[in-house]
Formats: structure tokens, sequence, C-alpha cells
């Protein structure tokens, strides 16, 4: 139960002390919020104003001497606080007599025992009064949780609020306490409730603003903070990602919602309603305690804005721009686990907070689009890719408003955001999957797949390589469910139509946040069929050409990116056909296998063998090509010979080899090799569609072969060499992961803080590749030419349309090489290099073009002269 005492003492009869006006106002306020049911929702409030100290003392011990473990317990108290015998802290009534504080008062270190033998579950006391920072501290008891507040420290002096006695308000405390829970505007993580410390917070960045001269302080005993009250359910007036940027704590995000609120305000034709509430928050903002953000308001108010008081409504400017459904052409994609990338808290696990902190760093690489990997919450915090509430935020990752806050500080620097959405299957905790179990004759009893006797799909492929597809039989429901990755990730029944319309919705739902598109894990095995491999089967293509139709309705300027391991010409399917399209990108697994054998036989055939299937796509269809990932790099695409090769020579100890495909990086597959590496990027970064980075890699971190499955290449983001490689500042056994430590890929060697002092580093080479590849629309362009080459070692492509075209070059030996170019068609021209601008010989008449290359060298010659 939640259980409430609000005393007030604003008259004495003692002169001494003087009258108070501001706590019948408090006590008037605080009842409200409390008895509310939308807001605080307490059970029972008490309020005693003007009790004399037999009253109070009767008030206070029966009120926390009758307390259960199950209540919630708020004590507020209001009124002249007064200091005896040194430190000792009194709390006055109306008969209280300054010269004889103990037996006519409320001695504190009495109440202070009284609280610590309450039996109350969770108890918050709030004192307003001077010399409140005297009170002490709580003794902590077990699993009771307790937090005191107090406005004052142990001597200052509390005041009152601005007003006379017929218009009397709260106190400089109380006010600002209740405006954060009377707004919502302290809930800073936009999560609907407000706890103990949010509205602390919010109080004390308030006081400093109005230049309040007292310091509140807050003191926990058993627990770090406590639920206060619901934040208000109002109308959204103000679209939630720019309100969430107002309460931010980074300085930039506030500047950043002047900026945005300026312009949502002159954007579109808004309400009087919508403009009023615009011109309010710009001037909450401009009492903003830090002047960089409190300047831009008062600039974003100077002009015609502020009028809009005075009933403004008229067309303040054109609409919106509309979206711009190519941009992923062109872009570089960074795929990122945001959970092993930086921490903003100190609590041990990366943050989306973490992540809006370092997109400067991003920035500077040049990377356009920010792949996350899965965020949904999952039974097990950090396993993403079985999602427990497709609707919510993984334990640890942040709350709705961070992600708010990274759409629109990403956006507002050129980023796009894109969300991993796993659309096969979800946790066996889920909701759906405990209700399907639970009834089935109930609305989620067919939205999984359910069999009496467990025998169909014998011929379903497997993507574990026979660790994962089967039934599994459930004892509730005394069936047997389909499972294609694991029991405790069952499948979703996609020939229910309730199925594929609630997926649909989640869709909605993460796009109506603001992300840029959804890649779409696990799509080739949305549906069934007894015979069959079950995999990419008509019905998904089917189904994939529904939710594009609805996509281009509703978000045209959105993308899908379809996941498929295989090679790109049954990957090309995903593209759907001109009449009926279907995924935007489609990402297939071939290109590092083949990459690597590559190396391997130092001959260009394994490589020019996934160009050749790429084809030339529309303009609307792009690849998406990379080299690692946080999966294991699958070797099932490849022949025995093929794969026992590379297992040999990449992956010749057991625990460097997973399930399906090998536990390492880009880095340590090509044993750090700085001519191999600036190949691989160069590859990536010059095929066609568009290439996504993965974290890491750019800076060629390694792995922790001592870590289970996919954690062994899923380690801490490697940015400076200090404690934790400057990813947290919690203690080593509180990370996901631990930072790598060894010699050549540990933080002290490898991280981002020493590469970016290096000009000569393997992420400055990455930056530069990246840089240049913005700089030449011919590696925007889909499509590219595989040129004869004489020599088996060296790869030869054009990129881009005649008469701007990019020659890439690619020596796959380890020793320099010659061949014999066919460049019958570029006759007279004169290769120059894109990057140093070096100049070649003329093509002759011939248009048989010889070249040296070094060991692992690589050009990109503009044939353009």
């Amino acid at each position: 139960m939640k259980r409430a005492l609000l005393i007030g003492v604003g008259s004495y009869v003692n002169e001494a002390l003087p009258t108070l006006d501001s706590p019948a106002s408090d006590l008037k306020d605080w009842s409200r919020l409390l008895r509310d049911p939308t807001l605080g929702a307490f059970d029972d409030v008490r309020d005693l104003l003007d009790a004399d100290s037999h009253r109070l003392q009767i008030a206070l011990y029966d009120f926390l001497t009758s307390a259960d473990p199950h209540d919630f317990l708020l004590v507020y108290y209001s009124g002249h606080g007064r200091l005896h015998q040194g430190n000792r802290l009194y709390l006055t009534a109306t008969d209280t007599d300054p010269e004889r504080l103990p037996p006519t008062s409320i001695p504190t270190d009495e109440f202070r025992h009284w609280i610590d033998e309450c039996r109350a579950g969770e108890l918050v006391l709030i004192l307003d009064c001077c010399h409140a920072g005297a009170f002490g501290d709580l003794k902590q008891r077990g699993d009771r949780s307790r937090i005191v507040v107090v406005s004052a420290g142990a001597t200052e002096l509390a005041h009152e609020g601005d007003g006379h006695k017929q218009h009397a308000l709260p106190s400089a405390f109380s006010g600002p306490f209740l405006e954060g829970l009377r707004t919502g505007g302290a809930d800073r993580d936009g999560n609907g409730i407000i706890s103990v410390r949010e509205a602390f917070e919010y109080a004390a960045v308030r006081m400093v603003d109005r230049e309040r001269r007292q310091t509140p302080q807050m003191r926990a005993a058993g627990v770090g903070d406590l639920i206060l009250s619901n934040a208000p359910r109002r109308p959204e007036l103000i679209p939630a990602d720019l309100l969430a940027l107002t309460h931010s704590r980074l300085v930039t995000a506030r500047v950043l919602a002047v900026d945005e609120l300026s312009n949502w305000a002159y954007g579109h034709q808004r309400s009087r309603e919508q403009l009023v509430a615009a011109v309010e928050t710009l001037e909450t903002l401009e009492r903003d305690p830090a002047e960089r953000v409190a300047e831009r308001a008062r600039q974003a108010l100077s002009g015609r804005l502020r009028h809009t008081r005075d009933g403004m409504a008229e067309d303040l400017g054109p609409p919106e721009p509309p979206g711009e459904p190519g941009w992923a052409a062109g872009s570089t994609f960074y795929e990122v686990n945001v959970r092993f990338f930086y921490d903003s808290d100190g609590d041990g696990h990366g943050d989306l907070r973490g992540l809006t902190e370092k997109l400067d760093y991003l920035r500077r690489l040049g990377v356009d689009c920010l792949l996350l990997n899965p965020i949904m919450a999952a039974a097990t915090p950090g396993d993403g890719r079985a999602a427990a509430d497709f609707e919510a935020i993984d334990e640890g990752l942040g709350a709705p408003s961070h992600l708010l806050e990274l759409l629109s500080l990403a956006h507002r620097q050129g980023l796009r955001v894109v969300l991993d959405l796993v659309l096969n299957h979800t946790s066996d905790q889920h909701p759906w999957f405990q209700a399907s179990r639970s009834d089935p004759a109930g609305p989620y009893g067919d939205f999984y797949v359910w069999s009496d006797t467990g025998d169909d799909y014998a011929e379903a492929d497997d993507p574990f390589g026979s660790h994962g597809a089967g039934w599994t039989y459930d004892s509730r429901r005394r069936q047997y469910y389909w499972h294609r990755y694991g029991r405790s990730e069952p499948d979703l029944n996609y020939d229910s139509p309730d199925v594929r319309a609630a997926m649909r919705d989640v869709m909605d739902f993460w796009l109506r946040q603001g992300v840029d598109g959804l890649r779409l894990l696990t799509v080739p095995y949305l549906f069934e069929r007894t015979g069959t491999s079950s995999k990419g089967l008509d019905e998904t293509h089917s189904y994939l050409r529904e939710l594009r139709a609805w996509l281009d309705t509703a978000y045209p300027d959105r993308i899908l990116i379809a996941w498929s391991e295989d090679w790109p010409e049954r990957a090309a399917s995903y593209f759907g056909t001109d009449e009926h399209p279907e995924c935007h990108l489609v990402m297939y697994a071939s290109l590092m296998p083949s990459l690597l054998l590559a190396m391997r036989r130092e001959a260009h055939r394994p490589v020019s063998r996934v160009l050749a299937q790429m084809g030339d796509q529309p303009d609307d269809r792009h690849w998406a090509v990379f080299l690692r990932n946080g999966d294991e790099m699958p070797l099932g695409l490849l022949h025995e010979r093929e794969r026992d090769d590379l297992l040999h020579a990449y992956a010749p100890l057991a625990r460097m080899r997973g399930a399906t495909g090998i536990r390492r990086r880009t880095a340590t597959l090509l044993n750090d090799d700085r001519g191999q590496l600036e190949l691989a990027f160069a590859l990536l970064l010059s095929m066609p569609g568009v290439p996504v980075l993965y974290y890491g890699d750019e800076i060629g971190m390694g792995e922790n072969l001592a870590l289970p499955g996919h954690l062994a290449f899923n380690t801490p983001m490697q940015w400076a060499p200090d404690r934790n490689g400057g990813f947290s500042a919690a203690q080593p056994e509180n990370l996901p992961a631990p930072p790598i430590h060894e010699s050549i890929y540990g933080y002290m060697a490898v991280n981002v803080e020493n590469q970016l002092r290096s000009r000569s580093s393997l992420l400055h080479v990455v930056e530069r590749l990246i840089e240049t590849r913005h700089a030449w629309s011919a590696f925007s362009r889909p499509g590219c030419r595989i040129v004869r080459s004489t020599n088996p070692a060296v790869l030869a492509f054009l990129r881009g349309e005649p008469g701007d075209e990019v020659l890439c070059l690619f020596n796959f030996s380890r020793y320099p090489q010659t061949t014999a170019l066919a460049l019958t068609s570029h006759v007279g021209r004169r290769p120059r290099e894109v990057m140093g601008g070096a100049e070649f010989p003329v093509v002759p008449e011939s248009g048989e073009y010889d070249l040296g290359i070094a060991g692992h060298g690589v050009f990109w010659l503009s044939m353009a002269g």
C-alpha cells in the first residue's frame, strides 16, 4: 500500500518563530498530487497542518509503527528546523519554544530511530526546513529501502516561495520538486514514471536556475532509487523526441533541442496550442543553467515566435521537405553492438547514451549510417536475438528517451540509424508464447508452430548445422513446438494472418520512433513446408512484398534490408522484381570466406566468382557487403575442400571454430598483416553496393578465444590505453565481457586514441578510403565490369559509368606482380590515382595495358583522363 503523511507548520504561538506562508501551500499541492490516481496514486494521504508537538509525535509514531513490509511510505515535513546543542536538529510545531526545544518539538534523533525500526519495505522522507542536512544518516537494514531528501545543508537556511499571504507559493524547494512531478519535466528518461532521484535532480537544477542559495541533498540506504509518481499523460503537443532532447543531461543535446524546436514550430501549420507549448518549452530552456543553452533559447524567442501567446496561428513556413528514398546509395554503414561500444554511466555495459557520446568519432570516421545489433528486450539481457518484448529496449541499454536522443543527434549530424529485427522467432519467455502455451484456443493460440507428433519438416535447413532446428515437447500445452534456432527460441507461425499483422505493427512501432530502416534477420526461415528445405519459400517473398508495399506508402524514406547467408545469385531473390519489390538492400555472407580463399591461394578467382554473381542491379537496389560481423564467419557455402583449406589456414585450433564457422575477427584472420588488411578494406569499399564495417575492425581489434560462442569477437571497444580500454569506468567484473589484454591485440597496443595520433595507423587508412569513396561518384553507382587480367593473382574491375569510371586493382599475391589488362574501351586515356594523383602511361591503341603492382597492393585509378 502507498501511504503518505504530510506535515506543514506555518503558524507559531511563540513570536520568536516567524510565521511561514509556504507550508500551507506545500501541503495543498502535495496532497492534490499524491491523491491524483493518474500521478501519485497513493492509497492513503493524511494532512496535518499547524499541529502541536504532542499531536505531531503521536501522528509520526503511529504512522511509522503501523506499517507492514509491503508498504511504501512517504513522510513530508515543511516548517522551521532549529539546531540545538551543536548540530542536533529539531522539527518545530505550533507550540515550540525555541528556548525549550527538546520537550516542545520533534527531536530528529528519536524520529530517526522510529524510521530505523519501521517495517515498511520502502520509505521516503522529505524535510523542507532550515538546517535539514543535519538530520543524519539512516541505518541500512536487510531488504528495506530508505531515501532521505533534505532541502538545505546542515548550516543553510531553507527559503519560502515568492508571493504573499493571499497567494502563497510553495517553498523554494517544494515548488520545483512538485513542478517536475506535475508537469512530467522530471521524467528524464521518458519511461512514464518519475523516481525520487529524477524529481530531486529536476528540483536541484531549477533551484540553481532561480539562484536559490540552499543546497538540497539526497541520501539512500539499501537502494539507489524508488518510484514516486507516474508522469502525466497529455496530448502530444510537441514530438516526444524533441521533449526528450530538452531533458537531456548533455548540454549539446539541449542546444540542439532549441534549434530543432524552433525549426519544428516554423516548419508547418501549427495549432495555437502547439505554438504556445513550443514557446513555454523554450522559455524553460531560457532559464537553463548552461549559458550556451540559455543564450540559444533567448535568440530563438527574440523573433515572432514569442508572440504566439497572442493567438498566432497563420502559416509559419513551407512544409518540411520529403524524405530521400535513395539515401542508402553511396552510404557507408557501421554495424555496432551497443552493449560493447561505450558505457556512459559506469554500470559496466555499453548503452545508447554511450553511442550518442561517440557520434563525433563516427562522423570523423566518415560513416553515414549506424546499424544497431538487436536492442529489443530479451529474457537474458544482452541476447537480443530472441526478443521477450518487441517494443521495449533491452535491460542496461537505456530508456526509450535515450533512443530518441540518439536519433535526434544522429540525424542532426547527417547520420542515419537502422535497427536489427529478428523476424523468425521470439524468446520462449515472450508473452505471446506464454499465452500460446496456456490457451490454445485463445488469441495467441496459433502464433507459433505446434504439432501433435513433431514429425514434420525433417528436410528443413538448419542454420546451426544440426544444432538448432527441431521440435520440443511442451508439457503445458501437450504439443510439440517448432524451432529453427534453439528450443528457447520458438518459431512464429507466419501462416497466421494475425502474426503477419503483429510483426508489421512491431515494425511500425520502431519506424514511428524515427529509425531509418530495419534489417530483417532470419528472413529466409519464416515459413515451413513439408518436403522442402523451408528456406526462402515463395510465401516468404509474398510477405516481403506486402511489407514493402506498406512501407512505400507509410514510410517512403525508410529502407528494409534482407539478411541471407547465401551466395549473391540466390540472395538476389530478396530484392523482388520491378513490379513487386521486396527489400532495398540485401546482405550476403560469401565475401569474407572468398577473400580468405583468394589470399590463401594467391589467386583472385574466389573473389571474382562473387563479383560475377552480383550482376547489375537497378538504381533502387543495392547489395550490402561486409567482411566480418557479430556472427561466426560461415563456411557452409563452400565446397568441402575449400572449407578444409580455410580451417587449416585460418582456424587451426579447435577453440577458433564454432558451430558453423570461424570465431575470429578480420585483423586476426589476416594475421595483422597491414598489406592484407588494407587490401581487404579497399576491396570492401570499392565493391558494388553499400559497405558495412563492424565496430572495432577499423582499428584492427582481435578476439578473446577464451570466451564462449559469439562473445569471442564481441568484446569491449578499445578507446584508449586506460582502464578497461576506455570502454567503462566500472569494475572489470561488471563488464559484459573482459577487454582484451594480450600484447598484440590488447587495448594497450590497439586503441582509438593511439591511432588518431598516428597518420600511418590503420584507422587513418580506413578514414581515407571512406573519404575517397564519398568523393568519387563512381563508387555509388550500381554494378561493375570485371576487366580481363592475364595474371591470376591480380583482380581488376571498373566502377561507374563511361567517362566517369574508376579502375580498381588488387594483387592477392604476397609478391609483386605484373599483368596485362584488356582496356580496349579506354584507348588514349591516362589513368590517374584517385588518392595520390600520380599519373600512369596512356592506354595504347592495342588496349593491352601492362601494369606492375606490389605484393598485396591496391590501385584505384581514375579513367576519366
